[in-house]
C-alpha cells in the first residue's frame, strides 16, 4: 500500500499526507484488502479542479473531490508484490474549507471525508442507487468514526493527565498528551512552585517528556491539552513559543475542556510571528 501525495494548496495541508495514509490503512484493513495498491492524491484549488471537471467530465464548475479509477474491470486482481496503481483522487482544499464552515465541523474532518469518499469510489463503491448508497456511506461513517475517535481518545488522555498536576496555589489543573507516529503517547501536567516563575505548564512538560524518551518534532502527530475552562483551553505565550520550535508547525493541536468542547489549531496559527533560531543569526 502506497500513497503518492502532491499538495498544490497551502503549505499547512502538507500534514494531510500522514492523515490520508492512516485513513487508507484503516480502509484497507476494514475491507481486508492486501493487494499492493498505489493511490495518487492531489490537493488543489477550485480553479484547478474546475478545469479538470470541464476537460474530463463536462462539468463547468468546481467540485470538492474527483476520483479517476485506473481499473476498468473491478474484478481485476492487483499484484500482492508489484505496486499496482489503483487511481487518482483530486481534492479542492477551498471547497473543503467552504463545506467545513457550512456543515459546522473542522477542515480536517471534511478533508478526511473527501479522501475516504474518493478512495471508496476507486475501490468500486458508488451511491447512484439507494442500496449502494447505504453500503458506501455506512463504510464512510465506520472508517471516519474510528479516525475521529482518535482525537477524542487523545483529548481523554489529556484530561486524565490532569490528575498528575501539582497545583496547590492556583488549583487550576491542566493536562496534555502528545501523540507520536509509532502510536506512543506522552503525557504532561502543570507543576507549580511557591516561586511562581519556576512553574511549568502541561504542554511543555508533555513535549519535554517525549524528547527525554528520544522523540523529536518529526515524530509528533498531534497534541491535545485540556482544563476545566468555559471554552477550549489555550496554551500560554511561553508554551506557544516552545511549541513553535519543538512541534511541527502544521500538525494538529486540539484545545479542549473537560466538558468535551474541542477546537483544532496548529503552531503556526497559535504564534504566527514566532521567534526562531533564524533570528539569532
Amino acid at each position: 500500500m502506497e500513497l503518492d501525495f502532491i499538495n498544490n494548496g497551502k503549505k499547512e495541508f502538507d500534514s494531510y499526507e500522514f492523515v490520508f495514509k492512516e485513513l487508507m490503512k484503516k480502509t484497507f484493513l476494514r475491507l481486508n484488502i492486501k493487494s499492493n495498491y498505489v493511490v495518487d492524491v492531489t490537493i488543489c484549488d477550485n480553479a484547478f479542479i474546475h478545469e479538470i471537471n470541464k476537460d474530463y467530465r463536462g462539468v463547468d464548475r468546481p467540485t470538492d473531490v474527483i476520483s479517476f479509477a485506473f481499473f476498468d474491470d473491478k474484478e481485476e486482481k492487483a499484484s500482492d508484490i508489484i505496486p499496482t496503481s489503483l487511481g487518482e483522487i483530486i481534492i479542492s482544499y477551498e471547497k473543503a474549507e467552504e463545506q467545513a464552515v457550512l456543515y459546522g465541523h473542522t477542515v480536517k474532518r471534511e478533508m478526511s471525508f473527501l479522501f475516504v469518499h474518493g478512495l471508496l469510489h476507486l475501490l468500486g463503491y458508488d451511491h447512484m442507487k439507494l442500496e449502494d448508497e447505504k453500503i458506501m456511506f455506512g463504510l464512510q461513517n465506520e472508517i471516519l468514526g474510528g479516525h475521529m475517535m482518535e482525537v477524542k481518545e487523545l483529548v481523554e488522555k489529556a484530561i486524565e493527565a490532569r490528575k498528575l498536576a501539582y497545583t496547590p496555589y492556583s488549583h487550576f489543573n491542566v493536562g496534555a498528551a502528545i501523540l507520536c507516529k509509532d502510536g506512543e503517547v506522552f503525557l504532561g501536567a502543570n507543576i507549580e512552585n511557591s516561586s511562581y516563575p519556576l512553574c511549568m505548564c502541561a504542554e511543555r512538560n508533555a513535549i519535554y517528556n517525549a524528547y527525554l524518551h528520544g522523540k523529536t518534532k518529526e515524530d509528533f502527530v498531534a497534541l491535545a491539552l485540556a482544563a476545566d475552562t468555559e471554552g477550549p483551553c489555550s496554551p500560554c505565550g511561553a508554551c506557544r513559543q516552545v511549541i513553535s520550535e519543538l512541534f511541527p508547525s502544521e500538525a494538529p493541536i486540539y484545545m479542549a475542556n473537560i466538558k468535551g468542547l474541542i477546537q483544532e489549531t496548529n503552531a503556526k496559527e497559535l504564534l504566527p510571528f514566532a521567534f526562531s533560531g533564524d533570528d539569532l543569526k
